[in-house]
């Protein structure tokens, strides 16, 4: 893999089956790794940030990459808080101020793949990457390869309301040879 600014650049011949989770030391996009260290720096000694510990400024070369996602129901749900435009553009719809229940109207079965990515992050209690393929659309073969890192945010060592997400996305069509 190569990197480009916002971008993956792989070669055609990764396995659509190359899919899952990654150590945060092979994470290859810039964007990740910078998203991965504000969050580490927020931390400092706690096990996560909080929610008011973000600052939009602090994360504005980073902003079109991010989703800022709220648990609701301890967890049974989340709400998409922000979303920014570089998921826009590869899930073909806007989330901003969605139920995740309610995702699989716009892409059916996509609800619970995002479930389980958040679900782990809450679990876990500390950030994780996954890299891997999506389908989108109903043409057959319309792959998106993404990376991306998912981080809980929380109020204190025992609460966790939100998830940050730092995604970036490459189509079939880009890929280089």
């Amino acid at each position: 893999m190569t990197k480009e600014s916002g971008f993956i650049a792989l070669s055609p011949s990764v396995p659509e089956s190359a899919s899952g989770i990654v150590s945060l030391d092979t994470v290859e996009s810039p964007i990740l790794r910078q998203g991965i260290d504000y969050w580490r720096r927020l931390r400092g000694e706690r096990r996560y940030p909080s929610r008011q510990d973000l600052m939009p400024r602090d994360l504005a070369p980073l902003l079109r990459h991010i989703v800022l996602i709220r648990l609701l129901e301890g967890g049974a749900d989340y709400e998409y808080r922000i979303v920014g435009d570089a998921h826009v553009q590869s899930h073909g719809f806007s989330m901003q101020g969605q139920r995740l229940s309610g995702i699989d109207h716009y892409s059916p079965g996509y609800g619970p793949v995002l479930k389980s990515l958040y679900d782990r992050a809450v679990r876990r209690r500390d950030v994780y990457a996954f890299r891997g393929w999506m389908e989108r659309g109903i043409q057959p073969r319309r792959y998106i390869y993404s990376e991306s890192a998912f981080m809980p945010l929380g109020p204190d060592e025992t609460t966790i309301d939100h998830v940050l997400n730092f995604s970036v996305y490459s189509p079939r069509d880009t890929f280089t040879a």
